[in-house]
């Protein structure tokens, strides 16, 4: 008896470790050292500290309310309180990162194409931009709530940097 729920609980991990194989990320739940989308201003500031800049509140016309930006070395984050739940609450609503310090859910700026698709799935758009020189990924979230993209812009088959938003007008 003993034996037959050993091979059973054994089965059970081989199949959970097959399934995990292949899954990706949703790309409307990337994180930075544990924030992302949808995180409030004060989420952020615990997590990663003092920013480097604070933007100042601005009115903002779209859904109403007010946003604001503040940066990091290398990270920015853009932020509206309008569609909060009290209309006073900041929640980040676009992030972007521009500096090999920061890791975005598993990927990191020098990264490989091999890495990306490893991590964030093979359903994504590529455009090019022959100007920069710069591949862009692009991975639709497909939230019909929240819709929005995460884009991995490479240039010499290098992630150079990803940005991740909601579409909010």
């Amino acid at each position: 008896m003993k034996m037959t729920t050993m091979i059973g609980a054994l089965g059970l991990l081989t199949m959970s470790a097959v399934v995990g194989i292949g899954q990706t990320i949703n790309p409307a739940k990337l994180k930075v050292n544990g924030v992302g989308l949808d995180s409030t201003y004060g989420q952020v500031v615990k997590a990663l500290g003092k920013p480097t800049k604070d933007g100042k509140p601005k009115e903002e016309g779209c859904i109403g309310g007010h946003e604001k930006e503040i940066e990091y070395k290398g990270l920015t984050f853009y932020f509206m309180d309008g569609d909060s739940k009290n209309r006073k609450t900041y929640e980040v609503k676009v992030f972007t990162v521009t500096s090999g310090n920061w890791v975005v859910s598993g990927v990191k700026l020098g990264d490989t194409a091999t890495t990306v698709r490893a991590k964030y799935g093979r359903k994504y758009e590529v455009q090019k931009d022959d100007q920069t020189g710069q591949t862009m990924w692009s991975y639709d979230m497909g939230d019909k709530g929240s819709p929005g993209t995460t884009t991995v812009y490479f240039k010499g088959g290098r992630v150079v940097s990803i940005n991740t938003g909601y579409q909010v007008c």
